[in-house]
């Protein structure tokens, strides 16, 4: 299926760069701040590998 464009000529973030983001910000202190990057993360890791993920019956 194909990415949908994204707003403003945005790339898409590359998934071992989002893996590498998230095991950086994991380092640093917990904060309200870390806690919103880490979900805005695992939001865009979780669009990179859905198209990899067969659906069942």
């Amino acid at each position: 299926m194909p990415t949908p464009p994204r707003p403003h000529g945005q790339v898409p973030p590359d998934l071992n760069d989002v893996n590498a983001r998230i095991r950086c910000l994991m380092d640093q202190p917990a904060t309200p701040q870390r806690t919103e990057e880490y979900r805005h993360l695992l939001t865009a890791w979780a669009s990179l590998v859905r198209g990899d993920v067969e659906q069942t019956a």
